[in-house]
């Protein structure tokens, strides 16, 4: 059944984790809930890694830099650092929160507020 809510209240929106202009807070913790029901957490890890990214281009010239994983990895601990120490931060995504409950399922707390989420952690 929560499959099927979760798809119900999904299904409207295509945003690829952008949220809905139609998305409300209540909507959004209602999703939440039943997300949360899927989430798989890391053990033993506190931080996203992102290695070192090499990569060949056409014309065999190397480049040397930041992959979008290795910015993605540093975006979602610079998050975790600024709740865990006990700041409030924010995310664009629905899919940065669902990360975020990988490392924090029980104490994160989110409020969407019109286009971002709010998230910090409930001492």
């Amino acid at each position: 059944m929560e499959l099927l809510a979760l798809h119900t209240l999904t299904l409207s929106r295509s945003t690829h984790g952008r949220p809905s202009p139609t998305l409300t807070d209540k909507t959004w913790q209602q999703e939440l809930a039943i997300r949360k029901l899927h989430i798989t957490l890391h053990k033993n890890i506190k931080r996203l890694s992102g290695g070192f990214f090499k990569e060949s281009t056409a014309d065999l010239k190397e480049y040397h830099g930041t992959s979008n994983w290795q910015s993605y990895c540093a975006y979602i601990n610079d998050v975790l650092r600024n709740i865990r120490s006990g700041k409030i931060d924010w995310c664009y995504f629905d899919f940065q929160i669902l990360d975020l409950l990988k490392f924090h399922y029980d104490d994160l707390r989110t409020r969407y507020c019109g286009g971002y989420w709010e998230v910090w952690l409930e001492k």
